[in-house]
């Protein structure tokens, strides 16, 4: 935490980002809200893996913003309402954040594929976002937070809703075998979906030891260390035949091409990992075992939702995360 120095009303605190590895702390101008925003005090901010390679150069997109205030996983408390807000928002209310803001008339927004709007901007991204004091929030974007949770634990909203919406896309239900590549957050997330669709055999990958750990303590049935031959070690855990969904939440291309050769005939990789690089693939596997490789990009406004209902009652466990 640093102590803020006095400064006139108008300003505050924020870290600036101005390209590869340059952060700065900074006194900057306050946002105003404009017509249909709010403006929020940040209360707890999530640093996600995109802004850690952001900060190491491997983020055009962030680059192109430059000098921008990252941070877009937030919670805090409205403290003024924009001209032209409707509804019942108000004045000290806690809310999360969900960081995109959508066109609302492209093609893909009109077909409900708002995550995906090719002309959305991102809080954090292409507009200023959460490592700051305030943040000027369009209205829409906000939900509110449930009494039971706290601030930090809302910030982990946004998160989790990346796997909200992975896992609605899971091919059935009651899946014999899920394989989680990767422990981080995300990983986490998934292995205890993975048990709340019921599956019977949960294995999950990472090279940290105490987030090998977490897996177990979040529902894993086994843990594997991610250097070794995982697709060989899968396919010996489930007699020959492999996994039926495997959750690629790393985004190398060393997990790609594990997840492609673990599967199951007929299996799912989801890929929600966001890493710079190539990945070759044998197609051959693809077509011969008809398999499915789909990609998972963030999440709707109906995933934020889903996900503050099951962090409210508490099926999904956040102990040890942070």
């Amino acid at each position: 935490m640093v102590n803020a120095p006095a400064v006139e009303r108008d300003s505050m605190q924020a870290i600036v980002f101005h390209g590869t590895h340059q952060l700065a702390l900074e006194q900057v101008p306050e946002p105003a809200p404009a017509a249909g925003e709010v403006l929020v005090q940040v209360a707890a901010c999530g640093i996600c893996g995109p802004d850690l390679h952001g900060y190491l150069g491997h983020s055009p997109r962030r680059d192109r913003s430059v000098p921008l205030i990252m941070g877009h996983e937030f919670t805090g408390r409205i403290v003024v309402l924009g001209s032209g807000v409707t509804g019942d928002l108000a004045v000290g209310e806690r809310v999360v954040v969900h960081p995109q803001i959508s066109c609302g008339h492209c093609r893909a927004c009109r077909a409900g594929l708002t995550n995906i709007c090719p002309n959305m901007s991102i809080l954090g991204i292409e507009r200023a976002g959460a490592f700051a004091e305030y943040v000027a929030v369009p209205a829409d974007r906000l939900f509110r937070l449930p009494a039971n949770l706290s601030d930090v634990d809302g910030s982990l909203v946004e998160t989790l809703s990346i796997q909200v919406h992975l896992f609605r896309q899971v091919p059935r239900p009651l899946l014999r075998t899920v394989v989680v590549l990767g422990a981080g957050p995300q990983g986490l997330f998934a292995v205890q979906f993975a048990r709340l669709v019921c599956a019977s055999q949960v294995i999950a990958t990472d090279i940290i030891p105490h987030r090998m750990e977490l897996a177990l303590q979040m529902g894993a049935t086994t843990v594997l260390s991610g250097d070794q031959d995982v697709a060989a070690r899968v396919r010996e855990l489930t007699d020959g035949w492999g996994a039926d969904f495997i959750v690629d939440a790393v985004g190398i291309s060393a997990t790609r091409r594990q997840g492609v050769a673990a599967l199951a005939p007929g299996g799912t990789l989801g890929l929600v990992g966001l890493m710079p690089g190539e990945t070759p693939v044998d197609f051959n596997l693809v077509v011969n075992r008809e398999l499915t490789v789909r990609g998972s990009y963030s999440c709707n406004d109906d995933d934020m939702a889903r996900s503050l209902e099951l962090l409210a009652g508490k099926q999904i466990k956040l102990d040890g995360m942070l």
